[in-house]
């Protein structure tokens, strides 16, 4: 219970930096679209994916198309929960209620195109509730893992420590990519708790 208000705090302060949703006109490239998609969506409703669905549903602000359960099941490692997609990015965005799981993945872009765009759009959004720092890299077979710590500043983290009466963990995104080991799916992103 604790855990979920520290998130709900975190959400909040996200959601109140973000920016609006985007313009009809779409992104110009796969990174951006992939990068928008994930901050307006995955990190601006850390232990909010309810209202996430809402706006993902249609005629809401952040609509996409939800895929067929048949077509979510590889987004879902067979756990219950729903994929919305724009198709003509290669962009799916999957939620896992159950676990608070939001996760984008990208069909096909460049390692090095996402890994900045996520970063730039993370410290656009919530630079100013966050303070957006490397968090290390992990590398497994032809995949590697970027982290990028949301640590929140002190004038915010001492607002969070006042309303939950505990130190925030902060939140960490978690950049996999490869360009190589499935041509199909090129990178995945997440965030979570920041573990101390």
């Amino acid at each position: 219970m604790r855990m979920t208000r520290v998130l709900v705090g975190l959400a909040l302060g996200l959601c109140l930096a973000s920016p609006p949703a985007p313009a009809a006109e779409p992104p110009r490239n796969v990174a951006e679209v992939a990068s928008a998609t994930f901050v307006l969506g995955c990190a601006a409703h850390v232990g909010a994916l309810d209202k996430l669905r809402e706006r993902l549903q249609p005629g809401g602000d952040l609509y996409l198309p939800r895929l067929p359960d048949s077509a979510a099941r590889p987004f879902l490692q067979g756990r219950p929960g729903e994929a919305y997609i724009r198709e003509d990015a290669g962009v799916t965005l999957a939620l896992v209620p159950a676990e608070e799981q939001c996760a984008v993945f990208v069909r096909r872009v460049a390692s090095k195109a996402i890994n900045e765009r996520v970063e730039k759009d993370l410290r656009s959004a919530v630079g100013r509730y966050f303070t957006i720092q490397a968090g290390g890299r992990d590398a497994k077979g032809a995949l590697t893992s970027r982290f990028i710590d949301l640590v929140p500043t002190a004038v915010y983290r001492e607002e969070l420590v006042k309303k939950h009466g505990s130190e925030p963990a902060g939140l960490r995104v978690i950049v996999t990519t490869s360009e190589s080991a499935n041509p199909d799916l090129q990178a995945i992103i997440t965030i979570g708790l920041r573990q101390p």
